[in-house]
């Protein structure tokens, strides 16, 4: 009875700091639609169906599981799925206080001390916090990596009750059906359970059922091929006109490439530039640590060697080690999510660090006490050297509370409507039937393919974004626009929103808010003036003019020859007789969304420009050039149109 006690108490504080950490997640998480990938698992776990690459298997399983258990009680999918990250982040916030008060040696106080600065580092972590806000993998992928650890811990300290390899192997295993980088950590645990081996089974039945556990939920993955199937996903097969875009492929080398990540464009820098991005990590590990937190870490560090836990050392440090080295030379612009498992082991180190900062400062007084070098006056009561050490342990707690306090505001996800706000006021435009959505953005996408499939509203709608397919014809918002003119020559098309610099490539027309209706091609009228003169990699092939007493409304007409180096800005200005400049413009060529790094050669395109004459002044010379730059580095010589041979409005 005496040796379940204490775990008892420990698992009751840990089932506070559960229900703690709960409470400020669903008090800051998101309460519904989302855009971008949180919107896209929203729908995927609903329909059973597939997420993008590496697919997730485990997350949407349990993730529709949860959503339809919780629709049975009136909860959206969208809000429950968010939710579920909240449970997940909370779970692991909970574990690692475990496995810190059961890893840390000393008194019950000091252990308690450390394993509650480990678990509130992590609770406020700004991104492991930002995680479980929203409906996404990573507060899961948190939870099975410190389950691992605590399991591995079980081993290496021969705890009966966790020190099973089947256990570990089948949290392995899931960790892996979840999350590829998992595999980071596998040369850590190996090196672990080596050095612990002599606390191991010898039992070969144990090994064989390890082996089982660790590669059974591998099987996971098979949802991907399973699911993948136009009534399951739809989304993976939209149809554009009369075709039917595949965007998985049903072979091996398809599968191998969704469950590797190839199928979205995974690339890795080069030593140079994963050189310059340890900086940026040094940054990131500041920001969530402070120097004060880095620093119980590195105590934390020093208390793993001095107390000869060199197996959990091994492992979480092998581990932070890869995923940091990992970290630097992957090339994906969520890269910061990534640092969560370091994150982990950061937090894990700081509650060693605290209670070994706690707990000497305790040993010093009592040690002090004992050897008669602190008197006391008579009749003086007892220095309790214990309670000293509790409130530096506390005090310590200051550093993480900090960052709740600096960070609640920026995280607070309870406001975040612009999803749903977007896609009403696009279906309240009321789209024609059939008509195809163009957005520059896949995020903002993702919320008509969960209205549509979850909802069931306006299933007659083709939502589409530049690189939904890995081809050319979907490279950049204007080719995807073309694409749909291509495809869909009966079906309307329209922009989600405004997007200056389109009107260059094509015929904009308005709609009902904010929709912006594509017509057809910006030069489908010829110049009035034809110029056809060679500019670098352009040739102007000519404009038109209109004069509206002061004001000059100017078009100019661009064949793309070859592709252009840089953004390039246009600018344009006007002379009279004696050469003096009485009006000019200066445009980025191309806008926003079409500016001179995506023209290509072929293309025709069309830029307006408004000049304010100065009064009473005459027209006599044209220039028209192009500049980069602070630099205003000229992409070729200025062109210089004699305005006299051309009959002007």
């Amino acid at each position: 009875m005496k040796s379940t006690a204490p775990r008892v108490q420990e698992r009751t504080i840990a089932l506070v700091i559960f229900a703690l950490a709960l409470a400020l997640y669903l008090r800051t998480g998101a309460r519904g639609l989302l855009p971008g990938d949180a919107g896209e698992f929203q729908m995927a776990a609903w329909n059973f169906g597939l997420a993008h690459a590496t697919g997730y298997p485990l997350y949407l399983i349990t993730g529709g599981i949860w959503q339809h258990v919780w629709k049975l009680l009136g909860a959206s999918p969208a809000a429950s799925l968010n939710a579920l990250s909240a449970v997940q982040a909370a779970a692991a916030v909970a574990l690692l206080y475990l496995l810190a008060v059961e890893g840390i040696p000393g008194s019950v106080a000091m252990r308690r001390i450390g394993a509650l600065v480990a678990a509130a580092f992590l609770a406020v972590n700004p991104t492991f916090w930002s995680q479980g806000l929203i409906a996404e993998v990573y507060a899961l992928h948190a939870l099975l990596l410190v389950s691992i650890l605590l399991v591995f811990q079980g081993i290496s300290r021969k705890a009966t009750h966790t020190a099973s390899p089947v256990w570990l192997a089948l949290l392995v295993g899931l960790a892996l059906a979840h999350h590829a980088t998992t595999v980071l950590w596998l040369p850590g645990l190996a090196l672990g359970l080596w050095l612990v081996r002599a606390h191991l089974t010898r039992h070969p039945l144990a090994w064989i059922l390890a082996g089982i556990a660790l590669l059974a939920p591998l099987l996971l993955y098979l949802y991907v091929p399973l699911r993948a199937t136009p009534s399951a996903s739809p989304w993976y097969f939209p149809q554009l006109g009369s075709e039917t875009l595949t965007l998985y492929t049903h072979s091996l080398r398809g599968f191998r490439d969704f469950i590797t990540g190839r199928t979205i464009s995974v690339s890795y820098y080069a030593i140079d530039r994963a050189w310059e991005n340890v900086g940026t990590a040094a940054h990131l590990w500041r920001l969530h640590f402070g120097y004060p937190g880095l620093a119980l870490a590195a105590i934390g560090v020093y208390a793993l060697v001095t107390h000869k836990r060199y197996a959990l050392l091994a492992v979480t440090a092998l581990g932070l080690l890869l995923t940091q080295i990992f970290n630097l030379f992957y090339a994906i612009e969520d890269i910061l999510v990534y640092y969560i498992p370091i994150y982990v082991v950061l937090a894990l180190w700081a509650g060693w660090g605290g209670a070994q900062l706690a707990g000497g400062f305790a040993q010093m007084g009592a040690s002090a006490d004992a050897n008669g070098k602190k008197a006391q006056e008579p009749g003086a009561p007892p220095i309790n050297w214990d309670i000293l050490g509790i409130i530096i342990g506390l005090v310590l707690l200051y550093f993480p509370m900090r960052q709740l306090v600096t960070y609640s505001p920026r995280l607070n996800q309870a406001g975040a409507t612009q999803a749903q706000q977007m896609w009403d006021g696009i279906l309240a435009a009321n789209p024609p039937a059939n008509a195809v959505l163009v957005s520059n953005d896949r995020n903002e996408i993702v919320p008509l393919y969960y209205m549509q499939n979850v909802e069931g509203l306006r299933q007659d709608l083709t939502g589409i974004f530049p690189l939904i397919a890995p081809e050319a014809r979907f490279g950049d918002v204007a080719a995807t626009v073309q694409t749909a003119l291509d495809a869909s020559p009966a079906a309307p098309v329209f922009l989600v929103k405004p997007m200056p610099g389109l009107e260059t490539r094509f015929a904009l027309q308005a709609a009902a808010p904010p929709l912006v209706q594509v017509v057809g091609s910006a030069a489908s009228t010829p110049p009035a003036q034809e110029v056809n003169q060679p500019f670098g990699p352009l040739t102007l092939l000519g404009f038109d003019w209109e004069r509206a007493g002061d004001n000059v409304e100017l078009r100019l007409v661009w064949q793309v020859d070859a592709p252009l180096p840089a953004g390039y800005t246009t600018t344009v200005q006007i002379f009279d007789e004696a050469s003096s400049r009485i009006a000019q413009n200066d445009a980025a060529a191309g806008g926003v969304y079409y500016p001179t790094t995506l023209w290509k050669p072929g293309e025709v395109l069309v830029e307006r420009h408004t000049l304010a004459l100065r009064p009473g002044a005459e027209p006599a010379t044209l220039l028209v050039g192009m500049y980069t730059g602070p630099e205003v580095t000229p992409l070729a010589p200025a062109l210089m149109i004699d305005l006299s041979g051309y009959a002007l409005d």
